[in-house]
């Protein structure tokens, strides 16, 4: 049998390294917090000269090729980096796609009456969906359901006070052209594994000068009840 590669053998140092003393995963983190995660420390350490591909493919080479040499503990950590790295990837790949949509997030958070969705099985995977419809494509109820009916009254609620906060950001714009105030608008997250819960997102946007000739009544669509 080939020995671990270059790559595998960093991976198995790092989880050698932080195993040994967790305390290193302390290091970084603010004065008197207490807190370290040493996972993600793993991780850190991992792409600082690695790209995460490279760390994906060296760990899924160690749990199916070498696994016979790992000792249990190693394997659960490796295990749980793959799941981290899953993790992150979707979390880049969202904030990417929320770089791209400026106008589409900025036109939301103006919006009273739609709900941004992002569900990578849908195309486009971020869509504008009017309220009623979320709950018809997303059930709250029933076999499979993965919110509850708690949930979708959270998120109506946080996009009717992030809509707010936005409509008194947009007053400001037009009175200060040269600010930047705040404005944000949420998001509701579909994981793709469909055991994975529906989550939701509040999101920075940045608001763009209006035109002299319009009004804050003009760019807001509607105000939720």
């Amino acid at each position: 049998m080939h020995p671990p590669s270059p790559e595998q053998a960093l991976v198995l140092a790092a989880i050698e390294r932080f195993m040994a003393d967790p305390d290193l995963a302390l290091e970084g983190q603010p004065a008197g917090s207490g807190s370290g995660d040493v996972l993600s420390a793993i991780l850190h350490a991992l792409a600082r000269v690695l790209p995460l591909e490279e760390i994906e493919l060296a760990v899924t080479g160690l749990l199916t090729v070498h696994c016979d040499q790992l000792d249990d503990d190693t394997q659960l950590v490796l295990e749980a980096l793959l799941t981290a790295i899953e993790r992150d990837d979707d979390e880049m790949a969202l904030d990417s796609l929320l770089a791209s949509e400026a106008s589409l997030l900025e036109a939301n958070a103006l919006d009273g009456n739609d709900l941004l969705v992002w569900d990578p099985t849908e195309t486009p995977p971020l869509q504008e969906v009017e309220i009623l419809d979320v709950l018809e494509r997303y059930p709250c109820r029933g076999e499979g359901a993965r919110w509850s009916c708690d949930d979708f009254v959270a998120l109506l609620e946080g996009k009717i006070l992030q809509w707010r906060k936005t409509m008194v950001a947009l007053d400001i714009l037009q009175e200060q052209p040269g600010t930047r105030p705040s404005a944000s608008t949420m998001v509701l997250l579909v994981p793709q594994d469909p055991a994975a819960p529906i989550e939701q997102l509040e999101v920075g946007v940045t608001l763009r000068p209006p035109p002299p000739e319009s009004s804050g009544d003009a760019s807001a669509r509607s105000l939720p009840d």
